[in-house]
């Protein structure tokens, strides 16, 4: 089987002789990986299951680290974003003028990047979804505000921002030869849902709905980036036919339970968190933890393996090896 049709046989809920994986890492850790290995030849023996990219954030830089992005907000880029004058600083869109979705693409950047993949399964989307963009516009602390005090508004900022991913969903299936729809949108801290579960049903459920059958339209599944503690949106998620969801942050997710409830229903991407073991752990727990990975959120198909987030450049070499080697499936000798 080539690497995208494990992939697809994962998404069938297929059990498959290795169990997929997508492994990503900052780009600090090659060093100390080259030296360990002896040469950068170990990069050759990963496959490439799966090539993914979110596109939409292009920004204009302003001096003095600061970028105004293609809907107007001025942000200062630290290791997140830092909004310094978001576009909307009352509760109202009139005057705005929405960016169009084919200007935030390098169309043809992104075509070369997945001809470099051809076998490999293709995720591609738009960045920002529903939530993160309206924060990004408004203000953090403001639309949470605003949930409360000025639904309305909530409720037209939204839609504007859908209609922005639904015209973005179709140029991508049109220009991008993908396998699924990459999506994301960050409503969870790892406590639990940021604005309640009761509004999140209100505001962001329904047209997530409406993103995921859009999707199926155009004949893609849909896979959905989430951080945090997504564990009370799982069967929410599961009902408006989420395909795929990405990120399963250990430290925050119990992500055996989510297995549990999601089998058979729903793929599930990440799982090894890179606050804990990755970086305090020892080669031997990451290892066992990879292990453990693999034979219960594998089993029955339906499982990716990843880390949350890409190993930080403070992973120690013998965990980044522990990992690359048992994800893998195969133990090479030191």
């Amino acid at each position: 089987m080539t690497p995208r049709e494990t992939v697809l046989a994962a998404f069938r809920f297929e059990e498959t002789d290795v169990v997929p994986y997508w492994l990503q890492w900052d780009p600090a850790l090659e060093p100390g990986l080259d030296e360990y290995y002896g040469s950068a030849s170990w990069r050759d023996g990963i496959v490439q299951y799966v090539i993914g990219k979110h596109v939409g954030h292009i920004t204009e830089p302003l001096g003095d680290g600061r970028d105004r992005d293609a809907f107007g907000t001025v942000v200062r880029t630290g290791n997140i974003l830092h909004v310094e004058e978001p576009v909307l600083p009352e509760p109202t869109l009139q005057g705005y003028r929405w960016p169009e979705p084919q200007d935030l693409v390098d169309w043809e950047e992104l075509a070369r990047a997945y001809s470099e993949q051809p076998a490999s399964f293709r995720l591609c989307g738009m960045a920002m979804g529903l939530f993160e963009r309206a924060w990004l516009m408004r203000g953090f602390e403001n639309i949470l505000v605003d949930v409360l005090l000025n639904p309305e508004f909530v409720e037209e900022l939204l839609d504007g921002i859908l209609d922005i991913h639904l015209r973005m969903m179709d140029l991508i299936a049109a220009r991008v030869p993908i396998d699924a729809y990459f999506g994301g949108d960050d409503w969870c801290d790892q406590r639990t849902v940021l604005m309640g579960i009761r509004h999140w049903r209100r505001f962001f459920k329904p047209r997530l709905a409406r993103m995921i059958a859009h999707c199926h339209e155009l004949g893609l599944p849909y896979v959905l980036h989430s951080c945090g503690n997504v564990s009370p949106l799982v069967d929410d998620l599961i009902e408006v036919g989420l395909d795929g969801l990405e990120s399963l942050q250990s430290e925050a997710t119990n992500v055996y339970k989510v297995k549990r409830k999601a089998a058979g229903s729903l793929v599930l991407i990440g799982g090894m968190g890179v606050q804990r073991i990755i970086p305090f752990g020892t080669a031997e727990e990451v290892r066992a933890e990879t292990e453990r990975l693999i034979a219960e959120l594998g089993r029955g198909g339906g499982y990716v393996l990843a880390p949350s987030k890409p190993l930080p450049p403070e992973t120690p070499i013998a965990n980044a090896v522990a990992f690359i080697e048992t994800a893998r499936q195969e133990r090479t000798q030191a």
